[in-house]
């Protein structure tokens, strides 16, 4: 009924089998090792690009002030201000409230002691938006109470800038004032714009952690990341869903598993496999010398190739291990150049942006001054030094552009107003340019799904490219349409200049210069190309519709038929 203990010996193929598996523990052990690890690893890089982005934000919302700042500073170095005149003053104050679009109001007069350089969110006031006061003392250091000049920014200006960041479409941002209410968000702006924050996140920030969970206003968990806006009082606050982070470290635990599982079953049944033939043969060699004649001897070649696959799979086993090493340490270093170029991009969006903006505005504002006084001539060498550092932005940002897009960073596609992105477009030339572009619109649409920082650098290097070429007496048209076959928005940019050379249309939209310059020169020439990139991201398309010495006409054509698939 029960067999002899000795039957129940396993036998050689059970042995090597066993011993392969024990083999393999030290492997399976050292992968385990290496999945916490990773994830371990992805989790402290989600942290840190959730600080960046952040930083990144606060350091953009702090540059729109600084330029704010700047024209105050402008106002108060003027002439009529000194001498108190106060009607000259008002007069060129309402000059830089008709240039500006961000600032609704100016006003010259006594400030009471102890009011902060940024107020918090004040509400729409006399058929005015709501907005944040920027006061700037006439006289810093003099006892209070004293004078200043108060400027009420629109918070719509704040969440453009908040919005040029591109953010992922699950992410969400938003500015908080002192008083920890929502100034400004990435996402519908509209409806929460005005309420406090929630209660996580304010026990989050009492925590004084860099980074910590909490939920949003319309009630994701997200983990949260903090960064002050520099002399503001105000905090910038990046979340991304905590679903979403979990379920990117769980692909990668489950992908790492399912590897390491299959290669321990290869392992094991290459084990068997060659288990049971060293068995037979090993059998046939005991039976042999045992008197079993009538069981043949097997040659000397099988044994010997049986030793010489079993050292060939140790080398194999060395290199793979080997390999695995070298992997680790290419994979390392991939992701150490790839922080080292996020960084440096940072660093030039921060350290070279802030300055220009800032010596622009300054600018604009000196502009406005001399002209108020009637002073053309000291204007017109301010204005062409403005439109030097508006072209100088203009590459920076598409040189900045291109990184990204060669790196492929994806859309933060999104419902868009369409007026509100074609006024942005045509806010970023100089100012002496914004005047002449004219909007005709032949169609009701109000929004569409696009990228708006994208787009809005596209139609901005399109305009810049019709200004250049057109007269200066002559206006340049933006025409707004639509298309139901295919599904689509169409932004036409119209100009009057002497159209484009027959050489030139074949390599139109490529990379590289197309226009003759002085020796030494070079330019990259990136409108163009960034314009025809950033429409192939959208799935539409760059068209050059109209050509003559009369003038060309560009069309952009923004598909909207992916959204509904």
């Amino acid at each position: 009924m029960f067999k002899p203990l000795r039957q129940l010996r396993p036998s050689i193929a059970t042995w090597i089998a066993g011993v392969s598996l024990l083999a393999l523990m030290p492997m399976m052990g050292f992968s385990a090792y290496v999945v916490y690890r990773q994830v371990v690893e992805q989790q402290e890089q989600a942290m840190e690009a959730l600080q960046r982005r952040a930083q990144v934000a606060a350091a953009a919302i702090g540059q729109e002030l600084d330029s704010v700042f700047a024209e105050l500073s402008a106002i108060a170095q003027a002439d009529a201000l000194r001498l108190g005149e106060p009607a000259a003053t008002l007069a060129l104050a309402q000059r830089v409230v008709d240039v500006d679009p961000r600032i609704d109001d100016i006003r010259v007069g006594p400030i009471p002691p102890g009011a902060p350089r940024v107020s918090s969110l004040l509400p729409a006031l006399g058929g005015l938006p709501p907005a944040v006061a920027l006061t700037a003392p006439l006289s810093p250091g003099a006892p209070a109470p004293t004078r200043g000049i108060v400027a009420r920014v629109r918070v719509e200006s704040i969440n453009a800038r908040l919005n040029e960041q591109a953010w992922p479409e699950d992410w969400t941002a938003a500015v908080l004032d002192a008083n920890r209410v929502i100034l400004a968000r990435s996402r519908d702006a509209a409806q929460f714009v005005g309420q406090p924050a929630t209660s996580t996140l304010l026990e989050g920030l009492r925590g004084g952690q860099p980074v910590f969970e909490a939920a949003t206003k319309d009630g994701i968990g997200v983990v949260a990341s903090t960064a002050p806006v520099a002399r503001a009082g105000w905090l910038v606050v990046v979340g991304r869903p905590v679903s979403a982070l979990n379920a990117q470290v769980r692909r990668s635990m489950l992908f790492i598993a399912l590897a390491g599982v299959v290669c321990a079953l290869l392992a094991i049944g290459g084990a068997l496999v060659l288990a049971r033939q060293m068995g037979r043969q090993l059998h046939a060699v005991v039976h042999a010398h045992a008197g079993r004649r009538d069981t043949a001897l097997p040659p000397v070649s099988s044994i010997r190739e049986v030793a010489q696959l079993s050292e060939a799979l140790t080398q194999a086993q060395v290199a793979a291990e080997r390999a695995s090493g070298e992997l680790l340490g290419a994979r390392e270093e991939v992701m150490s150049r790839l922080s080292e170029r996020s960084e440096m991009l940072d660093v030039l969006a921060h350290e070279v942006r802030q300055p220009l903006n800032n010596a622009s505005a300054a600018l604009q504002a000196a502009s406005v001054v001399f002209q108020g006084r009637g002073d053309s001539a000291a204007a017109e060498p301010l204005q062409r030094a403005g439109a030097v550092l508006s072209e100088v932005q203009s590459s920076i940002d598409n040189t900045l552009a291109v990184a990204a897009l060669l790196v492929g960073q994806g859309l933060a596609r999104e419902d868009c107003d369409i007026d509100a992105l074609v006024s942005v477009a045509i806010a970023d030339l100089p100012p002496a340019d914004v005047g002449r572009v004219r909007v005709e619109r032949a169609t009701s649409t109000r929004t569409a799904a696009m990228d708006a920082s994208l787009m809005r650098l596209a139609l901005r290097n399109l305009l810049a490219n019709a200004l250049k070429y057109s007269p200066r007496t002559n206006p340049v048209w933006v025409r707004v349409a639509d298309s139901d076959e295919p599904l689509a928005l169409l932004i036409d940019v119209i100009d009057s200049g002497p159209g484009i050379p027959e050489d030139l249309l074949g390599r139109l939209f490529e990379r590289g210069d197309r226009r003759p310059q002085a020796a030494g020169a070079r330019r990259q020439g990136l409108g163009l190309y960034i314009v025809r990139r950033v429409l192939e991201l959208h799935g539409g398309s760059v068209q050059l519709v109209r050509n003559g010495r009369d003038g060309a006409t560009m069309r952009l054509v923004i598909d909207q038929a992916g959204d509904d698939e």
